[in-house]
């Protein structure tokens, strides 16, 4: 090995030493400033989480980017650098070890780019540890459990996803263009036969997260819909979650035909597929909720209206629940939410509340009284603590 390998060789060493120091020094205050506060249970929980969820996010972009740039690696059949000896000048082949080696580390390097932040960790783990709240949305049937905890982190992972998908896009083209496989010529670009499969295979895979994207929209529309306020309306329902499973279904089917064209070189199909998904996209998200909100007069428009906003008051609407002494409070959150974010010490009490009156946390009973939530006890004593009424 030569002196100038030798030396890079070193310098590579000393950048890993220098990231991973400030890394395991970050870690360690955290420990300390947590220790402080006697939440070290909470310190070894968020650790654990952000852990699983940078490692699954580098290894799942490192892959991606390895499989592509490896299809990239291939189309090189040699890389030869001019190296001059004297007066002579004498080409120089690089090894296919190195260029293997080469794939590899630009790969775990896009891989640790793209890891995702560590402020996710909440997500991550509501998504996997939270309870259902035993109440459905009247729209699709699902447990409110879903609207919180899964659909945020599945938003949180498209959002991952496409940056991965862009970066390492971004990535094979430019290592493309290095080549005499893409270029410049005639005031256009040419490209082999290799470089348009495997571009074409991206193609789908962009189609792929078009497809996902449509599948999101549609159940965006409960809490962002085309109504006054961006309230959910009758054209959202008719027609927008209609049309989004459309979309996502037919541009699923569109990408796995454009994949398979572009690993079987059919260009022409690839390029039909694609234009079709675009034309259904305009008619199902720009036409047809057009024609849907103007149909009608204003006083059929109006009264289609009526069960959305029904309903839009009754799961906005704060509920109240009796409390000791004749008083109302309103309910602050539903009951998984809140058996969720109370520490297991509390949750496992079974009596809490004032002196005089106790509460069941278990059976939600208080004097004879049922309430709604055994987090009124807690808010009971609270107010108590602070002298008020």
């Amino acid at each position: 090995m030569t002196s100038r390998r030798w030396l890079m060789v070193v310098l590579g060493a000393a950048a890993v030493l220098l990231i991973a120091g400030r890394a395991l020094a970050g870690a360690y205050a955290d420990y300390l400033w947590y220790e402080s506060l006697g939440a070290v249970a909470l310190w070894r929980l968020r650790a654990k989480q952000t852990m699983l969820l940078e490692i699954g996010s580098a290894l799942g972009a490192g892959l991606f980017a390895f499989a592509n740039l490896y299809a990239v690696r291939q189309s090189v059949v040699q890389l030869v650098f001019p190296r001059r000896v004297g007066d002579i000048e004498i080409g120089e082949e690089v090894s296919g070890r190195y260029l293997l080696g080469a794939t590899v580390g630009l790969s775990a390097l896009l891989g640790v780019v793209l890891t995702l932040p560590q402020d996710s960790w909440t997500s991550f783990f509501l998504a996997r540890a939270g309870h259902p709240f035993h109440e459905t949305d009247p729209y699709f049937s699902a447990d409110l459990g879903f609207f919180v905890y899964w659909l945020p982190f599945e938003n949180l992972l498209w959002n991952w996803a496409f940056i991965a998908v862009v970066v390492v896009s971004g990535a094979v083209i430019l290592l493309y263009a290095l080549t005499p496989s893409l270029k410049w010529e005639r005031r256009r670009f040419e490209a082999s036969g290799y470089v348009k499969r495997h571009l074409t295979v991206l193609a789908g895979v962009i189609m792929l997260m078009a497809a996902w994207s449509f599948r999101l929209d549609m159940y965006s529309l409960l809490a962002e819909g085309t109504g006054v306020d961006a309230a959910f309306s009758y054209v959202d329902h008719r027609v927008g979650i209609p049309g989004d499973l459309l979309l996502s279904v037919a541009t699923l089917g569109a990408a796995l035909i454009v994949l398979w064209a572009g690993f079987a070189g059919q260009f022409r199909l690839a390029g039909i597929s694609t234009l079709s998904v675009i034309v259904l996209a305009l008619v199902v998200r720009e036409g047809a909720p057009l024609i849907a909100e103007h149909s009608g007069s204003d006083s059929e428009r109006n009264l289609r209206e009526l069960p959305y906003a029904s309903t839009r008051a009754a799961y906005t609407r704060a509920p109240r629940v009796d409390v000791p002494g004749g008083r109302e409070l309103p309910s602050p959150a539903p009951v998984p939410a809140i058996r969720a974010a109370v520490p297991g010490n509390l949750r496992n009490r079974r009596t809490i509340g004032p002196p005089d009156r106790t509460v069941d946390s278990t059976r939600g009973q208080t004097g004879g009284t049922t309430v709604d939530h055994w987090l009124v006890a807690v808010a009971w004593r609270t107010k108590e603590s602070f002298g008020e009424p």
